[in-house]
């Protein structure tokens, strides 16, 4: 499971990786600024994009397979003055929390760690029982143009190398292979964790990632079931042959 994978200091580094994006949280934000209906975010993590909405004054709730990683988005709520915000720590491939919402979305790719068919499905008909009638599912996806092109990297590369104020340093590498048929960049992620300049911890983990083609994924959604699949090429997100924001309608 997907859920996993960011446990531990890999969940405690993952806003200090992240620091510098800012794309998907202002998209998002602006989507959703003044929405008047309750929102759910999957696979919210550390709420990175959440809690800007929320403070924006939008009521949204958070779910996300990791334990860890809504511990951290529960502290940091506290922190900014935001304890209510409901959380649900479940696996976006069969949740089921008893709530209908007027828009779900997953950001960031999230979606594409679904990588089995039947678990892509299964989530869509989840998010369809838990939407109102006429309400939206968002979602954003890219092809990993790199990898395919490349097709396999077997020596470790640096994604990420981060230093906190105090001195702490981590180093995120990576290596994988790609499988064409079944559309999966295979990664293996190797984080090392330092203190006083000495290695602390290290954390070797696999991790993939299933792309789908623009018409694919319309097609994916059209198949679930939703009443009207568009793709929202006005997104400062889309970049068409490289990534892509859909809008279903139930």
């Amino acid at each position: 499971m997907q859920g996993d994978h960011y446990v531990g200091s890999v969940a405690d580094w993952y806003d200090d990786w992240l620091s510098a994006r800012r794309d998907d949280v202002d998209f998002y934000s602006s989507y959703f600024a003044g929405f008047p209906g309750a929102v759910l975010e999957l696979a919210c993590g550390t709420g990175r994009i959440l809690l800007p909405i929320s403070m924006a004054g939008v009521e949204i709730h958070g779910l996300d397979g990791s334990e860890d990683m809504l511990r951290v988005l529960k502290a940091k709520a506290t922190q900014n003055g935001q304890p209510g915000i409901r959380v649900y720590h479940q696996p976006m491939e069969t949740f089921s929390i008893g709530v209908a919402f007027d828009a779900i979305f997953v950001a960031s790719g999230s979606f594409q760690l679904l990588t089995a068919p039947g678990d892509a499905m299964s989530s869509l008909k989840c998010i369809l029982d838990h939407l109102k009638d006429g309400g939206c599912f968002v979602a954003d996806i890219y092809i990993p143009w790199d990898a395919i092109m490349e097709r396999e990297s077997s020596v470790y590369h640096v994604t990420r190398d981060t230093v906190r104020p105090n001195g702490d340093r981590s180093v995120v590498l990576e290596r994988f292979t790609t499988d064409l048929a079944r559309q999966l960049k295979l990664g293996t992620y190797r984080y090392e964790f330092y203190s006083d300049k000495h290695l602390v911890s290290c954390v070797t983990d696999d991790l993939a990632i299933r792309w789908y083609w623009k018409d694919e994924f319309l097609r994916l959604l059209g198949d679930a079931g939703f009443a009207k699949v568009q793709v929202l090429t006005e997104s400062p997100m889309y970049e068409e042959g490289h990534s892509f924001v859909f809008k279903a309608t139930k």
